[in-house]
């Protein structure tokens, strides 16, 4: 826990976030990270890890096919 002071006043005090550090990354983030660095956008990776979200089908026909198809590279 973490006590701000001002001046002479003192401000509430604040909860400090845990920070967790892993020595390797996961293989879902290793997936993810490769996904990206292929240029498949993160809006779409987001979007089809929604259960209830859109079909690929659907945010295609909403946002259009990109300039390069990266998908065939």
């Amino acid at each position: 826990m973490r006590t701000t002071r001002t001046n002479t006043d003192v401000t509430e005090a604040t909860e400090v976030p845990e920070v967790i550090v892993q020595d390797e990354p996961a293989p879902a983030d290793e997936a993810m990270m490769s996904m990206l660095h292929e240029h498949v956008p993160l809006s779409l990776l987001c979007d089809l890890t929604a259960p209830e979200g859109p079909e690929s089908a659907e945010i295609l026909a909403e946002e259009g096919e990109p300039e390069t198809r990266w998908w065939e590279q």
